[in-house]
């Protein structure tokens, strides 16, 4: 992984010294961050240029190779697209002109995701720059695929609800994008490339998961909205008023949450809101949910499945296994664990 982070970063300082119409100095490497703190702080001094060089230099480190570790990229990617609309087609092109076939995927996704007003219309064009993609191209098109915009937080069925829609036959139901470690990663891309609060929205619609006794799923996904929430608004000042501002708005049981990411957040408490999480799913764990048995989801934490994302891991204490992390400023060390390989 070595490799990978010097390759990240030599891609990185090349592009970005090529775009300013200089050739790249021959100097020591900076800090291992550079990429990902450019991200960080993009809301500060967006220059949306960059773009292709930072996806590129991304590229040649192995960042696309795995879609469930890539989610915070895709996001920052779509957030950039669909805040600067009239020059989301040329950023397109010259990201698909200089990516992989393989990792092109990436840049059709982020299209899909940017919340563009014509992003079928480029989709459609990007299906000529990148002929390998035409069926995920389609399969968004089409609603096969949901966008972020088709994200949803359902509620479980109770049993005579499934009973009925079984006997009523009314078993279809609206394709929705359901929370996932991937999907909160891109919205936090999303958010540091845009500001946005829509992103900060539907994680704040995920805590009420985490006091869910139930299920292991809600519970895990539920803790890391929590904590990666008040651990990144602890350290942006911006984020905690927005989180503010959005309290009147949230649902009663997801207002008890947020009031403890608030309050984690101005005193420095963010670790408590690991420990509380670990301890509950250590519970869940041991004792099984209440209503069935999601244990062996769980175990797959233990093989360290990329797709659990890695403030999933920060929260259950299991950082030690390595599970890739890539989610902006709450996982920042772990971003930089992941380039790094240590």
């Amino acid at each position: 992984m070595l490799r990978v982070a010097a390759a990240v970063l030599a891609a990185f300082i090349m592009f970005s010294s090529a775009s300013q119409g200089r050739a790249a100095p021959p100097e020591p490497l900076p800090p291992p961050d550079r990429v990902l703190t450019w991200m960080k702080t993009y809301r500060t001094k967006p220059d949306y240029k960059l773009l292709p060089d930072a996806v590129q230099a991304l590229a040649a480190g192995g960042a696309f190779q795995e879609p469930d570790a890539a989610g915070v990229f895709v996001g920052f990617m779509a957030g950039v697209i669909g805040s600067n609309p009239d020059h989301a087609e040329k950023l397109i092109f010259k990201m698909l002109a200089i990516v992989k076939p393989e990792d092109n995927w990436a840049v059709v996704r982020a299209v899909a995701y940017s919340g563009l007003a014509d992003w079928r219309g480029l989709l459609g064009k990007v299906g000529e720059k990148a002929p390998n993609r035409r069926i995920m191209i389609d399969a968004y098109a089409s609603g096969k695929l949901p966008t972020l915009s088709d994200f949803a937080v359902k509620e479980r069925k109770g049993m005579w609800a499934r009973m009925g829609s079984a006997f009523s036959g009314n078993s279809e139901e609206k394709l929705v994008l359901e929370p996932s470690p991937v999907v909160m990663d891109t919205f936090w891309g999303y958010y540091y490339a845009t500001g946005s609060l829509l992103p900060l929205s539907r994680m704040v619609d995920l805590l009420p998961w985490a006091s869910d006794s139930n299920d292991a799923e809600r519970l895990t996904l539920g803790s890391t909205a929590k904590y990666s929430l008040a651990h990144n608004s602890s350290r942006d000042a911006e984020l905690l008023t927005a989180l503010k501002e959005s309290r009147p708005h949230a649902s009663d049981n997801a207002r008890k949450h947020l009031d403890d990411v608030i309050f984690a957040a101005e005193t420095a408490e963010v670790g408590k809101l690991k420990n509380d999480a670990a301890a509950a799913l250590n519970e869940l764990r041991q004792k099984g949910p209440a209503y069935k048995r999601k244990i062996s989801w769980w175990g797959r934490l233990g093989e360290g499945a990329i797709s659990l994302g890695c403030v999933t891991a920060a929260v259950t204490g299991q950082v030690q296994l390595g599970i890739p992390c890539v989610v902006g400023g709450a996982t920042y060390s772990g971003v930089l664990r992941y380039l790094s390989g240590s």
